[in-house]
């Protein structure tokens, strides 16, 4: 596979710093002075001109343009385009907080003639604040529809629309005697520098990619891929699918969208993409979604490619899935392919089994899935499993025998078992440090606490590197039977599924193909 072609980021961060710098030792040496002898007449309140000068200056204030970026920002967060979110509050962060301590350092006087009762005119003047503003917004905004796969005559809309700003606002404080040219100039440099910096540090292009050689060939033969989507996790269904869509073609795939419904989660979906034959699976949902496509995919060898879309995403944090949405689409379309072990689930009595790719539990962590308000997940996040916790945490203990293998059965008051497949959980906390995807083995953990104090322990012991508490039990084997006394409720891979006597367990050695990043 061919290695991505460079941006022009690094290129773009480089001539900017460097004609900052070169810029800003200029001016300071007073060889830029005949340049800053090309002053417009003084301005006067009473000239139309300037009053509209003026408005427009307090319209493309730093303030203003910054706390647009922020709403970007934002959106893209909500959007799962964590790179761009990074990128836009990196380089507001650098922009705003870099031109005042150069303001501050240089401490620049505004030019003879100013109006300085107007709010934007305060303060030194190198370099000009209002330029890096505008420069960050231009290149935040052209990334941005770069990012999201705009046709290109938008792009190159945006991108002149952002060059004209850029001369408005130039020409506008030129106007309002609120800076020396080379202030201007040096504003668009320092803009152009800290906006180009923060998008590269953030892996965010300013412009489209160039397809790589592997690409160009694979667009010759097309492959087919379906992508099941459970479109309650999607918040822009649109631009999602536009995003997707574009970059299966780039790279010489014809998708076709298939969506969940409150009555099938994604089984009817992911076996209608089997029988046509597809050479590739996409799942954008949350972990239940995913749990359902893979346990369909189970043996087939078709691929899957996960793209993170729910709250949890707990198979694509273990397998270095990135969750930013753009990165993602790379990993399923340009990564290598990887075989992963399942688990077999088998609930008291049923006819079918489950397959879980993370982790099923019985009690604790089953309370807390089905205390926890969907809506209250979609604001907070992940913040919802805690508050749900608290509730969860009055859960009463349950007396269970576990066997595992061959060995000899434990008998525990316990008021957690899990078995896992991986073993992290948000916020990279290892609950089952010793679980691998790929090792043919399922890992065991039991709590058995007796009072608040036990599960303040065992939960510091299973957070923090400090001895482990006395009431965990752990085990690693092919399978295992949990039998409780009384029904317990259970969860599989974070969806609360009721209550159970029974579950039975067993792994599947490298059962499915899964698209993992390079190594």
């Amino acid at each position: 596979m061919s290695s991505r072609r460079p941006g022009i980021g690094p290129i773009a961060t480089i001539a900017f710093g460097v004609g900052f710098a070169v810029w800003t030792a200029l001016m300071m040496s007073g060889s830029l002075a005949g340049l800053d002898t090309l002053q417009a007449p003084p301005p006067h309140w009473q000239t139309p001109a300037i009053q509209i000068a003026a408005a427009v200056a307090i319209v493309f204030h730093p303030v203003v343009v910054y706390s647009t970026l922020a709403g970007i920002a934002v959106w893209a967060f909500r959007r799962r385009l964590r790179n761009l979110t990074v990128g836009v509050v990196l380089s507001i962060a650098l922009g705003w907080g870099g031109h005042e301590l150069l303001r501050a350092l240089i401490a620049r006087p505004r030019p003879p003639g100013t109006l300085t009762d107007l709010i934007s005119n305060n303060g030194p003047s190198y370099p000009s604040g209002h330029l890096v503003a505008i420069v960050t917004a231009a290149l935040v905004v052209v990334a941005t529809t770069t990012t999201t796969k705009q046709p290109r005559p938008q792009i190159e809309f945006w991108r002149w629309l952002g060059l004209a700003l850029i001369l408005l606002v130039a020409t506008d404080r030129w106007l309002l005697h609120a800076h020396w040219v080379s202030d201007l100039v040096g504003g668009i440099l320092f803009g152009g520098f800290t906006a180009s910096l923060a998008l590269t540090v953030a892996r965010v292009h300013m412009q489209p990619e160039r397809p790589t050689r592997a690409a160009v060939l694979a667009a010759r033969t097309p492959k087919r891929c379906a992508i099941v989507v459970n479109p309650t996790k999607i918040p822009d269904w649109a631009a999602f699918r536009r995003h997707v869509e574009v970059d299966c073609r780039e790279n010489g795939w014809t998708p076709r969208f298939l969506e969940t419904s409150p009555d099938d989660p994604g089984r009817g979906m992911t076996r209608a993409a089997l029988k046509a034959g597809v050479d590739l699976v996409m799942v954008a949902g949350g972990d239940g979604t995913v749990r359902v496509v893979c346990s369909e995919l189970a043996g087939t060898g078709v691929p899957l490619g996960l793209l993170p879309s729910g709250t949890g995403n707990l198979l694509a944090r273990n397998l270095g899935i990135p969750l930013d949405e753009s990165e993602a689409l790379r990993v399923v379309l340009r990564g290598r392919r990887d075989a992963i072990d399942l688990i077999e689930v088998l609930i008291d009595d049923a006819e079918r089994p489950e397959h879980i790719a993370v982790m099923a539990g019985m009690g604790l962590d089953a309370r807390i899935m089905s205390a926890t308000d969907e809506g209250l997940k979609k604001i907070i996040g992940p913040a919802a499993y805690v508050m749900a916790a608290g509730d969860a945490a009055n859960l009463p203990s349950f007396d269970v025998t576990i066997a595992m293998d061959d060995g000899e059965p434990l008998q525990r008051h316990a008021g957690l078992v899990m078995v896992g497949n991986v073993g992290s959980l948000q916020g990279n906390v290892q609950l089952l440090p010793d679980a691998q995807f790929d090792d043919g083995l399922l890992d065991l953990f039991v709590a058995s606490p007796a009072s608040v104090a036990d599960w303040l322990r065992i939960t510091t012991s299973v957070i923090l590197p400090v001895p482990e508490a006395s009431e965990i039990d752990r085990g690693q084997g092919r399978r295992v039977l949990i039998e409780t006394s009384e029904p317990v409720e259970y969860q599989l891979d974070g969806d609360a599924a009721g209550e159970c006597h029974r579950m039975s367990a067993e792994v599947l050695p490298q059962t499915l193909i899964v698209m993992v990043p390079d190594r």
